[in-house]
């Protein structure tokens, strides 16, 4: 079973998933980019997120409305950090990004010329949602709002 996650969770889509959020925000503290993978990789909570598309909804709303999603948050954190830190090394040797204090891209990617499937469809369709639903919060809340046990 933990063979098909990491097959279905990996490096190639983690990537673009993270090429996808920089062309929205300059910059990412690398605290923070490590919450990105337990939303955007699991279907329910992208489904969920499709469903708020045309609501304001902040985070604290969303885990009321979704507390199911929310009970194995920390061991998706725990299990897709290897591949958050995998995807930002690939990124940063290919020359993509910048890793310093703050993750910065390079450049805008053009990622809509490209068919990457129907799940990164969904995916990038949700980032915009889950960035602003997360933006008024400090890195520091949104590890104790989502109970990240480190």
């Amino acid at each position: 079973m933990k063979e098909i996650y990491y097959t279905y969770n990996n490096e190639a889509i983690s990537s673009c998933v993270f090429l996808s959020i920089l062309n929205y925000i300059n910059s990412l503290d690398i605290a923070r980019s490590c919450l990105f993978l337990p939303f955007l990789l699991d279907d329910r909570t992208i489904s969920s997120l499709q469903k708020t598309k045309h609501i304001e909804v902040d985070l604290d709303q969303f885990i009321k409305q979704q507390p199911r999603l929310f009970l194995s948050f920390n061991k998706r954190y725990l299990s897709l950090l290897p591949v958050t830190i995998n995807s930002l090394m690939l990124l940063n040797k290919g020359d993509q990004i910048d890793i310093g204090k703050n993750i910065t891209t390079k450049r805008t990617f053009n990622i809509e010329n490209f068919d990457l499937g129907d799940r990164f469809n969904k995916i990038k369709e949700v980032i915009p949602i889950l960035l602003s639903m997360i933006d008024k919060y400090s890195t520091t809340e949104l590890y104790k709002i989502l109970n990240i046990q480190l």
